[in-house]
């Protein structure tokens, strides 16, 4: 039974799903077929005037045409509610019906109620709904035309309407029932074809942005040859692209907290770079790491509810004027070295930014590596493995002279005394720390950057811009912590009237006079 009846019934849910369609399409159904009754009522009008048969229906169908008249001019009106539309659908189907039964009851009992038939067959097909109110009406209709029936036709003609009426009644429920079903099927259909049509177009459409915005991060990574500037530019073209006021990229630090390291400010918004440096790990970012861990990235919504999360976090970013924010994690070989994101990108852009944090993730880490591996390549080019001193093709600056020369310039040539005795009587190990000591000398007394090994045994510190004063200070612990492990020789311009070659040979020379004083007395001892 339940089989039978649902070839008949629609669903309550699937009919709210397609409600709003279904009474657009019947608002039109009412234009087209108020339409049709007022040209039907008219030529009946007219007729009537010259027959003799039916002009005493003349009235009637006056009263009707004008009535149809009324409801095709509203169906010409947009009107966005449902319960409008359904008052005037509805109505209009009211007025076919009852033109039936007054035509059977009142202006026609003598004869047989076919025109009421018809329209009772009929009329329930011309709009959709739910069968169980079109049956509805039409079951009304059918009580009313019996009871105006029984008072106004004789029996005989009572018993055939009666026995028409009520078995073509019930076929017309029925075949409404169905119909309505296959209406409502049909209109659920065009509605998940529709729904489907537009999620492939949505998604197509995404795919195009997804793709754009890749072939253009590849653009900018491409653009420039230097990692660190391909950074500076991605995080300017994540900004930009995301409709953000700030994007940025943080990094741990060799204490273990974390740095900005680049930034992208919209314009009007102010710079937090500085502000931004040495943020603790523990109580903020890991709240992020937690996170990213679970779901592979973060997203704000409303700064307020995120306090449920992280006060710290809010306490933090709520005095620069973030109220969204997207982030996610910089991986280096599985490991979290840091993060980026942005702050304040329109609320609506927030899901389709998330689905961009993998590909971004992977520029990002790639560029980083890169930028890691070009600075190892760069340091080994110019630093000395050994002692970490920076190494010859690192002073090429004072070789081509690209400094001030009107400023003062002191130079020191240091080489190592017995270095050789060392290496054959303890080892190259044992020449190696002897080389170390002598550097971490020279780098705690002129500055890391300011020393380089030029040879195996030889140094030299290249100071511009020192007074006198503090270059005899520099020397005088350089010579007391050295001793007699190396010779020193110096030179000292307070203006660069010559070459960098020349104050260099002056240094080198007195170093040489030095050495040979010292391995002189060397000598002189051992034949002692």
């Amino acid at each position: 039974m339940k089989e039978i009846l649902s070839i008949f019934t629609f669903n309550k849910d699937d009919y709210d799903r397609v409600k709003k369609d279904a009474w657009i399409e019947n608002w039109h159904g009412l234009r087209f077929f108020s339409g049709i009754a007022l040209i039907a009522f008219g030529t009946m009008a007219v007729v009537s005037v010259f027959s003799s048969s039916i002009g005493r229906n003349l009235l009637l169908y006056v009263v009707y045409g004008f009535i149809a008249l009324l409801f095709f001019g509203v169906s010409h009106y947009k009107v966005n509610s449902i319960k409008v539309k359904e008052l005037f659908v509805y109505s209009f189907f009211t007025v076919l019906l009852s033109f039936g039964i007054v035509m059977g009851t009142i202006i026609s009992p003598q004869d047989l109620t076919v025109s009421y038939i018809v329209l009772m067959i009929a009329v329930p097909l011309l709009f959709t709904a739910r069968s169980c109110v079109i049956n509805g009406l039409v079951l009304l209709s059918m009580i009313i035309y019996i009871g105006l029936a029984s008072f106004t036709q004789d029996n005989l003609i009572f018993t055939y309407n009666l026995l028409d009426v009520i078995p073509y009644g019930i076929l017309s429920m029925f075949v409404t029932a169905a119909i309505m079903r296959n209406k409502l099927q049909r209109i659920r259909y065009q509605k998940d074809l529709e729904i489907l049509e537009e999620s492939e177009r949505e998604s197509q459409e995404r795919i195009s942005n997804y793709e754009s915005f890749i072939t253009e991060m590849v653009r900018y990574a491409s653009s420039e040859e230097n990692p660190d500037k391909v950074l500076e530019q991605l995080v300017q073209y994540i900004g930009e692209r995301l409709h953000s006021e700030r994007a940025y990229i943080f990094e741990e630090n060799s204490c273990g907290t974390f740095d900005n390291t680049y930034e992208w400010c919209k314009e009007g918004v102010s710079r937090e770079k500085e502000n931004l440096q040495n943020v603790p790990y523990e109580g903020i970012i890991e709240i992020w790491f937690q996170q990213y861990q679970k779901s592979g990235n973060v997203v704000i919504y409303d700064m307020e509810e995120y306090k449920k999360t992280s006060e710290a976090i809010v306490d933090l970013l709520k005095p620069q004027g973030v109220n969204t924010l997207v982030t996610g994690p910089i991986k280096i070989e599985g490991r979290m070295i840091g993060f980026y994101g942005v702050d304040n990108p329109p609320r609506e852009m927030l899901n389709d930014i998330s689905d961009l944090i993998e590909m971004m993730e992977f520029m990002i880490s790639f560029m980083i590596r890169l930028r890691e591996n070009a600075n190892a390549l760069e340091h080994s080019a110019i630093y000395d493995q050994l002692t970490n001193c920076k190494n010859r093709k690192a002073l090429d600056w004072a070789y081509t002279e690209k400094y001030d020369k009107s400023q003062s310039l002191a130079v020191v040539m240091c080489d190592l005394n017995g270095l050789k005795e060392v290496n054959d009587k303890q080892g190259h190990d044992a020449g190696d720390r002897f080389i170390l000591r002598t550097a971490e000398i020279l780098q705690s007394v002129f500055g890391s950057e300011q020393v380089y090994r030029i040879g195996g045994d030889e140094f030299v510190a290249v100071l511009p811009n020192i007074t006198m004063t503090d270059f005899e200070e520099q020397l005088e612990s350089a010579r007391i912590q050295l001793g007699a492990t190396a010779s020193v020789g110096t030179a000292y311009k307070d203006i660069m009237d010559t070459d960098f070659e020349s104050v260099l040979k002056i240094a080198d020379a007195e170093m040489y006079e030095k050495k040979r004083n010292y391995y002189t007395c060397q000598r002189g001892e051992r034949s002692v």
